[in-house]
């Protein structure tokens, strides 16, 4: 009876070693990995499907799914992954990759599309299972970069499906490491290893992610022992969690940039007003020197040391400068009230102008903190500043429907093409162009810099034409980089977080010490 009680006691033991509990404060809002272009969906989603190519720990794209080659400067030979089955037993083939490309421009009411990854294919042709011929419009150099951000569904599994399809659980029948077993919108995600998965077996038996947006929940589950890790350790409770040392602190920094948007594009804006309310002449925020008035106004050191207690460095661009094609000139602008002041006033705005700030609360770590402290440093330079905080939700839903005058968000991308097409670029939804330009701030030196580069194959040459595109777009100050974040995790003292550039935060990034 005592070996019986004994070997039962291991076996549970055993199986809860292999069993681990996430509190995220990420998004877990749709199975479809086609449907918004974000990272915390893409977080989720790399449990069940795979990519053609991903990023290595040095952000070079090497194979996935899928090897390619260059014919020419349009072809592409794309060699598929051999062996490779569906949770549902089905194999994995060209049909299943040509059937994702055109599925991709084409999901409803998407806030982000990923068709800016899809953008630049002209055909592609089935030579056999595993052999694509890929044309492109044009030469597209970082092709398989596109390639990492783009998710591989079953042709049988999807055709037809709409998200709502993905999110019940029926077509979200992909090649990933684990299987659904669960999923509550906003709520929970339950997945099981995959045993025939074709890539290095996961370490967890089974996976639950909790959604816990509000910190000192998330906080409170850790430290209870409820999860076994979390996300976004309120900034805060950092120190305390040292101190305690009952947990291990990993930090990561992130190819992400927190920014604020402006609405430089309309004659009328709707949360810009004179300060008693009352409509204005024209839109302040379509004169640069009001713009970067707004940007001098920011005292950046003090949001990344105080605000974000270090988990920060100051930005002046759209992404970090060790990044592919990032400037190597661009600066944040200096902290300089005297100047913001004098640019107002030049503009003809001495008296300042109310404005309102958009953010989240819910999303990003001291979302709604940063948002409060820009306001008050914008207060200083005579404008009325008010900040509405809303649920990230919501926030998307109205930021892509072009409601703000003023809006703080985070974008990310491993290289600066990326950014330059979502952020800054003339919105254009056949190209794939301006998908996160919720402003539709257009600049036709900045367009024609980005296009140069995207079919430019000399990577030197390339890079400095985005270099030059981020001066010009940074010059014109559409929108202001405010910092890069870095990411913090707490996990127990017998786990490792191995942080990740591309904002993850699952369990393929958790190991047992």
């Amino acid at each position: 009876m005592v070996r019986r009680i004994l070997a039962l006691l291991l076996f549970c033991t055993a199986a809860a070693a292999q069993n681990l509990t996430l509190g995220t404060k990420l998004e877990l809002n749709t199975l479809d990995p086609h449907f918004f272009a974000s990272f915390p969906t893409g977080s989720s989603h790399e449990y069940l499907y795979d990519k053609l190519y991903v990023y290595d720990e040095k952000l070079r794209p090497i194979p996935s799914l899928a090897t390619v080659k260059l014919i020419d400067d349009l072809t592409w030979e794309m060699k598929l992954r051999k062996g490779v089955t569906f949770h549902d037993g089905s194999p994995f083939t060209a049909d299943d990759v040509i059937f994702t490309v055109d599925r991709v421009p084409n999901v409803p009411n998407s806030p982000n599309s990923f068709s800016q990854f899809t953008r630049t294919i002209e055909s592609l042709k089935k030579v056999d299972d595993h052999t694509i011929i890929v044309k492109t419009k044009a030469p597209t150099p970082n092709f398989p970069g596109d390639l990492t951000n783009v998710f591989i569904v079953s042709a049988k599994a999807a055709k037809g499906a709409t998200t709502a399809d993905f999110n019940s659980g029926k077509a979200a029948i992909g090649t990933g490491p684990y299987k659904l077993v669960q999923f509550v919108s906003g709520e929970r995600l339950v997945v099981e290893r995959n045993d025939k998965y074709w890539g290095k077996k996961p370490h967890w038996a089974k996976v639950t992610e909790r959604v816990m947006a509000k910190d000192p929940t998330r906080l409170a589950a850790l430290l209870s022992g409820e999860v076994d890790a979390i996300d976004a350790v309120p900034i805060p409770d950092l120190e305390r969690l040292r101190k305690e040392g009952k947990f291990a602190l990993f930090k990561g920094t992130a190819a992400l940039v927190h920014y604020v948007a402006l609405d430089s594009a309309r004659d009328e804006s709707p949360f810009v007003t004179a300060k008693d309310g009352k409509p204005l002449a024209k839109n302040p925020l379509k004169d640069v020197r009001v713009r970067k008035a707004l940007s001098l106004a920011l005292n950046r050191d003090a949001i990344a040391k105080r605000v974000m207690e270090g988990s920060a460095v100051p930005a002046g661009q759209l992404i970090p400068p060790q990044f592919p094609g990032a400037s190597l000139t661009a600066k944040p602008d200096p902290f300089d009230v005297v100047k913001a002041t004098a640019l107002l006033k030049e503009a003809g705005y001495a008296d300042g102008f109310r404005i309102v700030l958009h953010a989240t609360g819910d999303r990003y770590a001291n979302d709604s903190a940063v948002a409060q402290v820009i306001a008050q440093m914008w207060t200083r330079i005579g404008l009325k500043a008010e900040v509405e905080v809303l649920p990230g939700s919501v926030f998307f839903t109205r930021a892509s429907k072009q409601e703000f005058s003023a809006f703080a968000a985070q974008y990310g991308a491993e290289e600066a093409a990326n950014s330059l097409r979502a952020l800054v670029a003339t919105y254009d939804a056949a190209k794939g162009f301006g998908t996160a330009n919720r402003t539709r701030y257009t600049n036709p030196i900045v367009d024609s810099l980005l296009t140069e580069s995207l079919v430019t194959m000399d990577d030197e040459i390339r890079n400095q034409k985005l270099s030059r595109a981020i001066n010009f777009a940074m010059g014109d100050t559409p929108l202001i980089p405010v910092f890069f974040p870095i990411f913090d995790f707490a996990a127990k003292k017998d786990l490792v977080v191995t942080p990740r550039a591309q904002r993850r935060f699952n369990a393929l990034m958790i190991a047992p010490k």
